[in-house]
This record gives structure tokens, sequence and C-alpha cells, in this order.
């Protein structure tokens, strides 16, 4: 038995030691390569299979960013020659000098003879091994080989909206051609192989085409520039499809798709490329969205994973659901959509954060109904207090063509007399969109330790509440509205408790605001600021009665104020009322709240109106 465990033994080492001759790879460092060497790369012209083709050593180009040189060449060569030359998703093609790996196309220039390029030698490359943080951090230069990235899955505006977004990082945006069904069948994975970084996978695929420069077991290393240059990621590695190379003016580009063979994850984005491991794979946010369109009895589902990236998160959750609604609907336009969204993630109050809404547009009911879902995404996102770990997003979007709404028209307080502690009934004319109005009758409570005096009684359409119009625009600045959203507050849970309490849309909205409190002026009390000049003269003729005057004033006001302060913060006066309709428009009534022993005054006819917008 002893024998038979030590020849296994023996036998595993002999293997693990051919594994590693057959996965090492000779290398060139920049010291040894001089002027007029020539040797050859490794790339997909087509299809799976990894191709040859010519360069030659030109110079070396010292200090390009960092103190980091790189290498001039130039390509030849009948498939590039037919390509117009060194084309974008190249980028990470192997060099090789005497069989000896020397690094990885990495850049080249615009409107220029495209057979010129420039390489990022193999030890810069090497170093993003390293997991250190702080290391590897420095800047590419601007003449990278643009990568390409190809959105699939998308069109019109969402398309648009992702392309802005992501021009803004620098990438070259481009419509893919989708998720190819062919199958890489006899052709390995190997350097030269074509594979593809993305962030979004799915029923839409949102990915960067690229080459494969080295494998070491598991370990790979690509591309030869910067992703994203984000420094530790997690994104997803995939194999690609090459469909051909496109010539262009500007530059050459390899159009490509992404396979469902999924290799393992990206973990390191920095100046000298990226790298990864094979069959490791990263966390992932799981996007549903469920649209309906009532008209035409048409529902669509679409399903994608999205990685973890809080700087991308909002964007890419945003667009992918607004190009399932307009995919749905096949229209812009007006309608009203009923949102039900669900949010799940570690670091969220219970796991999870889940809401309902409806939303009203004239003009465009698609991107108003994600006001809510991009807000609160942006909120989870962006907030300073902790991370979240989102693991999962499910909207439902039910859309119909109608005109859901309606106005606020009048209101009138019924109420004989009004003291702290009574009920007030509010009788409320809504009239719906070109319909006839209708009589609706609420009631809010006033609290018992209300002060007497004039008081203001708001009634708001949810829809005027919330004061907004769409998504913004991709692109658009949102630090000043993400402090506004924090301004105050001390931990991300007091945020999320007042964004979902926020009233709904649909919902009619009573809330009173306390006057100033009556002014005090010894064992007097008056609503009258007449009384209060008048009992100030009378007093002022002593300079003793004034001081102790305005001391005792000054005491009781901020008694006063302390009260209303609670009763503002702790005691809300608020009472929400769900309705049919998305709710326009805003009034507000002067109530007088008398004292409790006080004579009674005649409240019946508060009334204010609204005129409704010309049809």
């Amino acid at each position: 038995m002893k024998f038979k465990k030590m020849s296994y033994i023996y036998v595993l080492v002999i293997i693990l030691m051919f594994s590693t001759i057959v996965n090492a790879v000779e290398i060139m460092t920049l010291d040894d390569i001089k002027t007029g060497m020539k040797g050859f790369a490794k790339t997909v012209f087509h299809g799976y299979e990894v191709e040859e083709f010519p360069i030659e050593i030109l110079d070396i180009v010292e200090d390009q960013g960092l103190n980091t040189d790189l290498i001039l060449f130039k390509a030849s060569g009948e498939q590039i020659e037919k390509a117009g030359g060194i084309a974008a998703g190249m980028s990470g093609s192997p060099v090789y000098i005497n069989g000896k790996l020397i690094g990885a196309i990495g850049y080249g220039w615009p409107l220029s003879n495209h057979r010129y390029g420039l390489i990022t030698p193999i030890e810069e490359m090497l170093k993003l091994f390293e997991t250190t943080p702080e290391k590897n951090q420095g800047k590419s230069p601007s003449i990278n080989l643009k990568t390409p990235l190809f959105i699939s899955g998308m069109r019109g505006r969402a398309f648009n909206r992702m392309k802005d977004s992501f021009e803004g990082f620098g990438f070259e945006v481009m419509q893919g051609g989708g998720s190819s069904s062919v199958k890489s069948n006899g052709h390995s994975l190997e350097p030269g192989s074509a594979i593809a970084v993305q962030l979004v996978r799915g029923d839409i695929n949102v990915a960067s085409i690229g080459t494969l420069t080295y494998q070491d077991n598991e370990r790979i290393l690509a591309f030869g520039h910067p992703f994203n240059n984000k420094g530790n990621v997690e994104y997803l590695l995939s194999r690609a499809y090459i469909n051909g190379i496109i010539p262009g003016l500007e530059t050459p580009f390899k159009l490509g798709s992404v396979t469902d063979e999924l290799l393992g994850l990206i973990e390191v984005d920095r100046g000298a490329g990226i790298a990864g491991r094979l069959n490791k794979y990263p966390k992932i946010i799981p996007l549903r969205v469920k649209v309906n369109d009532k008209d035409r009895n048409k529902t669509n589902v679409v399903n994608v994973q999205i990685v973890k990236d809080e700087d991308l998160l909002t964007s890419l959750i945003t667009n992918v659901s607004l190009q399932s609604l307009d995919a749905t609907l096949d229209r812009i336009g007006k309608g009203t959509a009923r949102v039900n969204y669900k949010i799940t993630g570690k670091g969220l109050p219970d796991l999870g954060v889940e809401r309902n809404n409806v939303f009203y547009s004239r003009n465009d009911i698609a991107a108003v109904s994600l006001y809510e879902i991009y807000n609160i995404i942006d909120i989870i996102t962006s907030n300073p207090f902790k991370k979240v770990e989102l693991i999962d997003v499910k909207l439902d979007i039910e859309v119909e063509n109608i005109d859901n709404v309606a106005l606020i028209q009048e209101a009138k307080v019924l109420n004989e007399s009004i003291k702290p502690g009574d009920r007030l009934e509010v009788e409320v004319t809504i009239r719906p969109y070109r319909q006839e109005p209708f009589v609706k009758t609420v009631f809010i409570d006033l609290p018992e330790d209300m002060n007497p005096g004039y008081a203001s009684l708001m009634i708001d359409g949810g829809l005027t509440g919330e004061s907004y119009q769409t998504i913004p625009e991709e692109g658009m600045e949102q630090e000043e509205s993400n402090q506004a959203i924090i301004g105050g507050y001390k931990d991300l849970e007091s945020i999320l408790e007042d964004f979902l309490e926020r009233p709904k849309n649909n919902e009619l909205i009573l809330q009173v605001y306390p006057g100033y409190p009556m002014a005090t002026v010894g064992n007097q009390s008056t609503n009258s600021e007449a009384d209060v000049d008048s009992n100030l003269e009378e007093n002022i003729q002593d300079e003793n009665n004034t001081a102790d005057l305005e001391k005792n004033n000054n005491e009781t006001d901020k008694e006063n104020l302390l009260d209303d302060e609670l009763i503002e913060e702790d005691e809300e006066i608020k009472q929400l009322y769900p309705t049919e309709y998305v709710l326009e428009g805003s009034l507000s009534l002067d109530i007088n709240v008398e004292e409790k022993d006080g004579a009674e005054k005649d409240g019946a006819e508060i009334v204010q109106e609204n005129k409704p917008a010309a049809e």
C-alpha cells in the first residue's frame, strides 16, 4: 500500500512538471530587443483560427507614460494587406522573436498608415499578476489602439444613450453582431485567440473584443493596454467569434460576436493591459425587466447579467430597462405606467427594498416610468455611508395608452370651526382629463398640542409634489443632486426610508403647516400685528419694562419655536389618500385654529380653485 501511494505521488509530480513545461513560454526582455529584428504576431482574422503575420522591429520608443517604454514595429503579410493594417480588436495579439514572447500589440494611430504600431513589453504586462493595488497604475499613451466596445440587442435612443456614456470613457462604441452560436469545436484557447470582456451578458450584450496575449495555467494576460483603467475589477471573460475585419479610414476594426462560452473573470485592469483567471467567475447582478403593453396584449421579458461596477450600474440598468420598454411598446408617446421594482442586496434594510408607483406622461411614458429606478440605484451606488452588494434587481412595468391623469380643481374645508385636536373634513373636487369632475371627501387630524392661530392646508397631487419630468440625459452631472439627496442624513437606511415613503403619483396629499404662534404680551394674546405694536408702544416708555418684555418674548418665542420644530419633525401633520388617477395640481388654504375655549368662527367658506389647462 505504501509503494502504491508513493507511485501515485511520483506520477502526479511528473504530470505537474510536464504541465508547467507545456504552459511555460520563454520571454525576451526590452534590453535584448534590437532595431531590425523580425518575428511574427498571432491573432484571429476570422472565426476562431489563430493565424500568424510578419512584423519587424523599427525602434524602442522611450518614456511613453511613467517610465514605460514601447516597441515601434511594422506589420506585413497577406492578411494585414487585406485588412488595411492593424485593426482595433488586435489589441493583445502576442508578438514573438526567435520563438520568444516580447509583448503584445497595444497602440496605433488613427488616420495614418495602419501597418505601424506599438508593442507593450511583456515584462510590463507580467507585473499585472502582482495584486498590490498601488502597483501598475501607470497611464497609457493617448494613442492607444481603441478596443471596440460592441453593444448588441439595443437600438435607437437606448443604444445612443449607452454609446454616449461609454464614449466618455474613451471607447469606440459600435453595434455588435449579437451572441454567436458558432461553436469553437477543435479550436482550443491559446495566445492569439479572440476574447471578450463583458459588462452585460444575456438578452443584451455589452462587450469589448480583444486578443489573448499570455496563458500560464489558469492565469491570463490580454489587450496590452487598459480596458477602462479601473485597477482591481470583476468583469466577465468570454470567448469571442470574429466575423471579419472591416477596413476603415480612421482605423480598421474586428467585427466580432460574444459566444456562450464563459471563460472566467478579469480581475486587473491597468496601464499595461488586463489580467484574469480562467474557470473563476465574478459575482454578477441579475436584472430582469418584464414589460406588458396592455393595448397590444404583448409581453416581453429581458434577462441580463451585469457586472458589479458602481460607476456603470445606474447607466447600465436604466438603459437596459429603457430598451426593454421601447422594444415592447414600439413607440414613443403618452400613456400611463404601473411600475413595481424590487432590489435585493447585502447592506439594504431587510436585505431589500420594494416599491410600486403609477406614472403618467403626455410625451414619453417609457422614459418617465424609469425615473424612480434611476434615482434609487443612483442613491445606492453613490451613497457615502457604506457599500451595498447588490444581489438582484427586478422590474415589472405595465403600460397603457390612456390619459389616466386628473387635476385637483377645487378644495373646501367643511368644518364650522377648527380647534387643536379636531379632524378637518375637506371636500376636494377632482377633474379627470377630458371628463366630468367628481368630489372626494377626505380627513386630516390636527394634533392636540397644536398652537392656535393661522395655519396653511396644502393639497397636492403626487405628480406635482414630485416635480420631475424624466430620467436625466446620459452624461448629465448628477453630483449636485446626489449631494442634495444625502444632505442632512447620517446613514443610508434613513435616505432609503424617506425615499420609499414619498407620496406616490396617484396619491392625494393633505398636509398642514402650522403658522407662527400668537405673540404674547403680558397676560394677553393676539393674532393682530397692530395689537402687538400698540402694546409694545405702551411698554416702551419704561426701559425696565421693555427689557423684561423682550426677555419674556424671547423665552416664549424660543419655547414655541421648539414646539413647532417638534411638530414638524416628529409629528408631521400629513395624510395620504390613494386614487385611481395620477394627480396634478396644488392648492393652499388658510385656516384659523382657535383656542379650545375661544369663540367659534365660521370656516365653511375656505375655498380655493385650480382652473384646468386648456384642452
